[in-house]
């Protein structure tokens, strides 16, 4: 097992994982990054506020200097929430649902 250290890049700040976290491998590592971001993403959204989160970069060391891997919050919601819906020109192309 590998110990990852994640460091979460916000607009305006960044927040570094001081204990890291135990993987067999950069994929799984990957994973719960792409994980953190979606339910990150979850509760800005749940909460009526603005999602600022860039990404999270996951290292192998510490200190920060050997970067392995980094997940962008917009290919992780691009996952699940296509690009096109996003975009406010596209809005009136989008059928709304009503009970």
């Amino acid at each position: 097992m590998q110990t990852y250290f994640f460091q979460l890049d916000f607009a305006s700040e960044t927040v570094d994982d001081l204990e890291g976290v135990e993987h067999p491998d950069l994929e799984a590592a990957k994973d719960e990054a792409r994980e953190v971001i979606r339910e990150l993403a979850a509760e800005y959204i749940k909460g009526k506020r603005e999602f600022r989160l860039h990404s999270i970069r996951i290292f192998t060391d510490k200190a920060r200097s050997q970067l392995q891997a980094e997940a962008t919050a917009a290919e992780v919601l691009t996952e699940v929430i296509p690009q096109g819906l996003l975009d406010p020109a596209n809005a009136a192309n989008c059928t709304s649902i009503h009970p």
